[in-house]
């Protein structure tokens, strides 16, 4: 049996059908009142995982296309590979710093 494919209206609905709010869900969650609103749109991850929970379905059967990678997945931590590769330089002879 395939699993059912959900969009932000049909999610947006159920919400509604049990009487619920994007903002009392993330309120409930101890979040910011837009997060689920920005979750919705792929902006907040813990406000999709608040509605995930408040609806009682999985993360993933909810959102399957959305948050798909993590910062963090290739084992770089900076999305400029010049970022990795350079030292930054300091000046030796520039007196106004001091080793605090």
């Amino acid at each position: 049996m395939t699993a059912k494919k959900w969009d932000r209206h049909e999610i947006l609905a159920e919400i509604r059908r049990r009487g619920m709010t994007l903002t009392g869900i993330a309120r409930d969650a101890g979040l910011y009142a837009s997060a689920c609103r920005a979750g919705m749109i792929g902006a907040s991850r813990p406000g999709a995982e608040a509605i995930a929970s408040a609806l009682g379905i999985g993360f993933r059967e909810l959102f399957p296309d959305s948050y798909t990678r993590g910062r963090h997945d290739e084992g770089k931590t900076s999305s400029n590979s010049s970022c990795n590769t350079r030292a930054k330089k300091s000046s030796k002879s520039d007196g106004a710093q001091s080793a605090a």
